[in-house]
């Protein structure tokens, strides 16, 4: 009997659980601390590797939109940006992309959702539920549950 279909569910069973956690984080987001921040920079970045630029230049390129913050916790400044909690989103034209900065100009100030165990990690936005998690998830117990079922034959 091979090894190789447990190695498989052993494998996506822990990718599930992670992804899991991770979304299990984002229900918890909704009760942390709340502080009034103040966007200091925003950046528009050009996703793609050197090897899909090289090997395929035409390919759609995806674009990564950055807020910066600032705010204070505890008499302390923060600095953080939307990457910290669940990543920066990214847009699959500039377009998009500029129009979601745009709402973020500099100086603008923001209610957000602070992690009080790592001040750094903040919310901006209202929390959601994280369905490609969630989603991931579930697909992974599926690959689990296919891999056990072939190493069970």
């Amino acid at each position: 009997m091979s090894m190789l279909p447990l190695l498989i569910a052993v494998a996506a069973l822990a990718g599930a659980v992670i992804s899991a956690r991770v979304a299990w984080r984002r229900r918890s987001a909704s009760r942390w601390p709340e502080a009034t921040a103040r966007v200091t920079d925003t950046a528009l970045e050009e996703l793609g590797s050197p090897v899909q630029n090289r090997e395929s230049p035409d390919q759609a390129h995806r674009y990564l939109a950055r807020v910066r913050i600032a705010y204070r916790v505890d008499g302390r400044e923060v600095a953080s940006d939307n990457g910290r909690f669940d990543g920066a989103p990214t847009f699959p034209s500039r377009e998009a992309a500029e129009a979601y900065l745009a709402d973020y100009p500099p100086g603008r100030t923001l209610t957000i959702r602070h992690d009080p165990a790592e001040p750094a990690r903040a919310l901006i936005g209202a929390a959601r539920l994280p369905t490609r998690r969630l989603g991931l998830a579930i697909f992974l117990l599926g690959v689990a549950a296919a891999a056990l079922w072939v190493a069970g034959r």
